[in-house]
């Protein structure tokens, strides 16, 4: 029996997986990924810093969420991963931090009688009290945007005060804008209890474990996680070859590198929008204008490490959130040393900054010295900090995090079935279909494998 041949495009986390799961599928499949860098794992990239391993992109991911957990198992790493040591976190509030509200649910607090009377408008705090009832019916299979939703449900200063710098500063985006379907779909199911949106949201921190970890990481970074995603694939590798073109040629599809070519029955799309789009061009342009329009946000990570006894956090905390009011570059704060045991090692403190939303990009006008100048600035004002860090590094991710406004599964679906009708036996796959996160890569790189199952398979 001939093999299909299937050319994976990516060797990110999503790429990663559509090979796993096509590889070990049991069905008759020729698969070869073919990775533009010199090593896989895409924006998944741990590196030695200050004497530790620490993440320049993500460094964790939701335990809640099944899709990644259940690829880690299967792969045999899970036993491996940790919790954050500490689960509180605090936001920068008029001119002090103060603690996120607990319990709350996406930054939404199931109590207001667990913050300071100052924080919430007394509006606010009554609509929450009264169960946050939305002032229409919210309907099956509809998507509204976040923002307005959280607005109408328990207020603007919510919303502001929590909710926006937390999902805004996650997704480097305009909350106000963000799909709920797509971004915060517990809060749609939430707001339809017929007691409100707060009633549903405590039927669900009810029906959790609130020793349950929230996330989960490896202690060698998530690059070892990715790696060893790889090596189960390994002989399907092939690195350092960016592909150029693809095009039709009879039934199979001629996908040129820079060193040669390779013809498949298949192929899997599994970059980013913009370089999916570049691709597409010749073949779908109706798929590579869709997926140009797809907005994305510039991001900077700035590592920093300070001596112990130049810098003092408050030991219970993972790190804090800014709002935009606050003006300031800095957008969110996490302390690393805090946050995972295994980045303490007792003489420095490990901590990294996060700059840059869709509607700030200021971070990208300046060189790396300018900005972490500009965010000790904002640990000083936050944090009282004065003293200088023994080691930096800046990170940058250009384009890197898709925005997605209301409507966008109902418009990836229309995508994905143009491209079909296009280009039959091109998939598309990645980190702008079903939302940022690793486990939303793995679930998008799950369903590309399923697509090329259903119409290659014979199992």
């Amino acid at each position: 029996m001939d093999k299909k041949k299937i050319v994976v495009v990516g060797a990110g986390i999503t790429g990663l997986t559509v090979a796993y799961r096509l590889l070990n599928s049991g069905e008759n499949f020729e698969v070869i990924v073919l990775e533009s860098e010199k090593q896989t794992g895409g924006k998944l990239k741990t590196s030695h810093f200050a004497g530790a391993l620490l993440d320049e992109g993500a460094d964790a991911f939701l335990a809640r969420a099944p899709w990644a957990k259940d690829l880690f198992d299967e792969i045999g790493i899970s036993k491996e991963f940790v919790s954050p040591a500490s689960r509180s976190a605090s936001i920068w509030v008029n001119g002090s931090l103060q603690p996120l509200p607990s319990p709350n649910i996406l930054g939404i607090p199931l109590d207001p009688d667990s913050l300071p009377s100052i924080l919430l408008n007394s509006d606010d705090a009554l609509k929450i009290k009264q169960g946050g009832k939305p002032s229409k019916a919210v309907l099956e299979g509809s998507d509204i945007s976040i923002g307005s939703l959280v607005r109408d449900c328990v207020g603007d200063s919510v919303f502001e005060l929590f909710v926006d710098p937390l999902l805004g500063g996650i997704n480097a985006g305009v909350v106000d804008e963000m799909s709920c379907e797509t971004m915060a779909p517990q809060l749609l199911e939430a707001a339809r209890h017929k007691k409100g949106l707060i009633a549903g949201l405590k039927k669900m921190h009810q029906a959790s474990d609130p020793q349950a970890p929230i996330f989960y990481t490896h202690p060698n970074g998530m690059g070892h996680i990715v790696k060893k995603l790889a090596e189960r694939i390994s002989e399907s590798i092939r690195k350092d070859s960016n592909v150029i073109s693809i095009n039709r040629t009879n039934k199979q599809w001629v996908i040129e590198t820079k060193t040669g070519s390779e013809i498949a029955d298949a192929v899997v799309l599994a970059t980013s929008a913009q370089d999916a789009a570049k691709l597409l061009t010749s073949v779908s342009p109706t798929t590579s204008s869709r997926l140009s329009a797809i907005e994305h946000a510039s991001v900077s990570l700035v590592s920093l490490a300070f001596k112990n006894s130049d810098i003092n956090l408050p030991k219970d905390q993972s790190g804090f959130l800014v709002p935009k009011s606050a003006g300031m570059l800095m957008t969110a704060c996490s302390f690393s040393g805090n946050k995972w045991a295994h980045l303490d090692n007792g003489s420095q403190t490990l901590i990294r900054v996060s700059s840059g939303r869709v509607d700030d990009q200021r971070h990208d006008n300046l060189n790396d010295e300018e900005l972490v100048k500009h965010l000790l600035g904002d640990l000083a004002i936050t944090l009282g900090l004065d003293s200088q860090p023994l080691e930096f590094r800046v990170t940058r991710w250009p384009t890197a995090l898709a925005q997605f406004k209301i409507g966008h599964l109902e418009r990836m679906k229309e995508t994905f079935d143009l491209l079909a009708d296009e280009s039959p036996g091109v998939f598309l796959s990645g980190s702008y279909h079903f939302g940022v996160g690793i486990p939303a890569s793995v679930r998008s790189g799950n369903e590309a494998a399923v697509s090329v199952i259903e119409k290659f398979g014979i199992n």
